[in-house]
């Protein structure tokens, strides 16, 4: 697939996140639009509830190749700053498909960030506990990205 229409498809999706109430997507480098930063909401119901997660994503061989994502900050989850192997969402799991969403990728990213047992990809903490969740979540609140500016103290306010 050409440049043009990977902006394109990029283009729509991220027009489409910012209807999104549940996360905000950002460009770090107005240069790089393959490159995108992404503040979400911890899933409801669980020890990341209340909790604002940021991640980076590489969309330079999306839609034909699985992206690159890693979180940027603890989480009590996944590894900081680790390329993250999502099972189901990568080529490891088998499953990728170019229709899928960055939207869908990043809901998946946070539901999964909750399911302690039979995890399977790279990245993920083994062994989560519940108190460091609690208190990355509080952490996560006040988080402020050194590379796009993004502060999460005044996010989905």
């Amino acid at each position: 697939m050409d440049k043009q229409a990977k902006m394109k498809i990029l283009a729509k999706q991220f027009g489409d996140m910012s209807k999104n109430k549940d996360m905000k997507a950002f460009f770090p480098d107005k240069a790089n639009p393959f490159i995108w930063h992404v503040s979400y909401k911890g899933p409801q119901d669980s020890p990341f509830q209340g909790g604002i997660y940021h991640c980076e994503i590489n969309l330079t061989n999306y839609p034909e190749r699985p992206v690159t994502l890693k979180l940027l900050h603890d989480n009590g989850s996944y590894q900081n700053n680790a390329s993250l192997c999502i099972v189901g969402l990568t080529e490891m799991g088998g499953s990728w498909t170019p229709g899928t969403s960055v939207e869908t990728i990043i809901s998946s990213l946070s539901i999964l960030m909750n399911v302690p047992e039979g995890r399977h990809g790279v990245g993920y903490i083994v062994q989560t506990n519940e108190a460091d969740i609690k208190r990355h979540n509080i952490t996560s609140q006040t988080f402020k990205c050194s590379v796009c500016g993004v502060d999460h103290s005044t996010m989905f306010k």
